[in-house]
């Protein structure tokens, strides 16, 4: 995968799950076209530790929405079948999500990028201050 920012780059940007791995090569393409601002593959360790090292550099939080098809704690902290987080600036995000239904790839709307707090359907999971040095 072509080197992107892995971490968020700006309040307000709209966060989308990929579950395909096969995605690669628009996922590349989508970079080179500016689609992208930020990308960042699922660690083994759960979708929650990815968000909180996208938020670390510029103390950035999200607010997002899980699956309704798992629990809250899988969902989060689980082996899911989303394999990279990709944030898109407000300009951008038609074209990213045309550019992906063109080409068949699922994309999964997440939530958005958020000014510290790390929040999921409603409930406050504290502020990335928080999490500074620690492991999610």
């Amino acid at each position: 995968m072509k080197e992107t920012n892995s971490s968020f780059v700006q309040k307000g940007d709209t966060l989308y799950l990929v579950t395909s791995s096969e995605a690669v090569d628009y996922l590349n393409s989508s970079i080179d076209s500016g689609f992208i601002t930020s990308l960042h593959r699922i660690s083994g360790k759960g979708i929650f530790h990815s968000l909180v090292e996208c938020c670390r550099d510029k103390s950035l939080g999200f607010d997002i929405t899980g699956d309704s098809d798992l629990t809250d704690e899988e969902f989060l902290y689980g082996n899911t079948k989303y394999v990279a987080i990709v944030s898109v600036n407000n300009d951008q995000e038609g074209d990213f999500v045309n550019f992906m239904f063109n080409h068949g790839i699922e994309t999964t709307l997440l939530g958005h990028v958020t000014k510290g707090e790390l929040r999921m359907d409603d409930h406050s999971y504290g502020f990335i201050s928080e999490y500074a040095g620690k492991t999610a």
